[in-house]
């Protein structure tokens, strides 16, 4: 499943040793002294959202309230069946901190069930064997152990991106999400999208939004290096603000899309390294790349996020803006009365055919994300063009990520 580290400040534990000193055996005069030692720790909390299926129970319409007395006690006895059977009996005793149930949903084998886990471990401890270490014991745990509930084995899956998170670290629903940028406000809560980047030229601030799709690599669009493709010039900054930023990264490579057009827009695509991995936490996580066979279907709701304008050809903004918008198809957005053609194979449109709600100037390269039933995020588009903003018949047009996943890979391994 998926896991994040979130940095504690300094904990400090205090070892004393008290010894009594006997100087005569005949006229005791005791010395007592007392020698502390101090240890700190830094550790960091990881978390994990599972998803598997339970199938000797049968579905309840009253599971989909998360308020009502059936959701309630069947989350209470799934969680108490990790806590009492699976950890108290692992090697992770001690350092299982609490699990969560976020949604029970239907299957027709039984119930689907989402659950977040959290542990504590050292940041001493390297990540990467953190996460073997914690996905080994989840699915054999899962797979081997005998429960009231039985756990369908084949539905166990793990994930490791694409979760936003509030402050009290639960994962943040999409009825969390309301309309933004273009005729909106700002985001609201801190890890609302929490794999938002702003690229910027040192010497002029911000250009262009990227999405962190892991700890090293962002994709962004093409056109954003126009002016220059030097990485040396570039940093990336990530949190809701660009002033102040949470984060600050030196860039070491920029990959552009050898076929990238800047007249058709087409291969609107690019990729940059960072100089030094970023270490995840509630504010700053990777977005789940989608398959390259996923397709969603007209009116579905995607949201698109940035710093951009929020008005035509208006100022850069400080805040962080988000807006819901609806995939348009491709037959739709190429009517002559629209984008009369101009709509190639690897872009997708999203916005109203009424206008009002769109992505803007400086927007471009970030994010168009789409949540699966589990509300984990998936990255479907990457702001490439358009008509001004928000105007009647003249959505947003994104490069359409599905179509680029053998490219990425192909670049990065991801």
């Amino acid at each position: 499943m998926f896991h994040f580290g979130v940095s504690y400040p300094f904990i400090i534990f205090h070892i004393c040793l008290h010894v009594e000193i006997y100087t005569s055996h005949i006229c005791p005069r005791v010395h007592t002294y007392i020698w502390c030692f101090i240890y700190f720790t830094d550790e960091r909390t990881f978390y994990y959202l599972v998803t598997f299926k339970i199938t000797n129970i049968k579905y309840k319409e009253k599971y989909g309230r998360k308020t009502s007395r059936e959701f309630v006690e069947r989350s209470r006895q799934i969680e108490r069946m990790v806590r009492l059977i699976i950890f108290r009996q692992s090697s992770h005793k001690g350092r299982y901190i609490k699990c969560h149930v976020i949604k029970l949903s239907p299957d027709k084998d039984g119930v689907k069930v989402l659950v977040l886990f959290l542990f504590r471990y050292p940041s001493s401890i390297g990540e990467t064997r953190i996460k073997k270490k914690i996905g080994n014991t989840l699915y054999q745990a899962l797979k081997n152990k005998n429960f009231s509930l039985a756990i369908s084995n084949p539905s166990i899956k793990i994930t490791r991106c694409g979760i936003r998170t509030t402050a009290s670290s639960l994962p943040l629903t999409l009825a969390s999400t309301t309309d933004r940028i273009v005729m909106g406000t700002t985001a609201a809560l801190t890890g609302e999208w929490p794999w938002q980047a702003s690229l910027q030229l040192k010497d002029s601030g911000h250009q262009c939004g990227g999405s962190l799709i892991s700890n090293t690599w962002i994709v962004t669009a093409a056109h954003c290096f126009q002016k220059t493709k030097n990485p040396t010039q570039w940093i990336v900054t990530f949190g809701t603000t660009i002033i102040p930023p949470l984060r600050k990264q030196n860039v070491d490579t920029i990959i552009v899309h050898e076929k990238y057009n800047n007249i058709t827009h087409e291969n609107d695509i690019a990729l940059m390294q960072l100089a030094e991995n970023v270490e995840y936490s509630n504010e700053i996580q990777r977005v789940c790349l989608p398959e390259s066979y996923i397709k969603l279907p007209p009116h579905t709701s995607v949201f698109v996020t940035g710093f951009g304008s929020v008005v035509d050809d208006g100022p850069t903004q400080n805040v962080l803006h988000q807006a819901r918008v609806e995939i348009i198809s491709t037959d739709v957005c190429n009517r002559t009365d629209v984008y009369n053609g101009l709509i190639k194979k690897g872009m997708l449109c999203a916005g109203f055919m009424e206008g009002k709600v769109d992505a803007c100037k400086g927007d471009s390269g970030g994010p168009l994300v789409y949540p699966d039933h589990h509300d984990i995020w998936y990255l479907i588009g990457i702001v490439s063009w358009g008509e001004s903003c928000a105007l009647p018949k003249r959505p947003g047009v994104y490069t359409q990520v599905t179509q680029y996943r053998n490219w990425i890979n192909s670049k990065i391994g991801v």
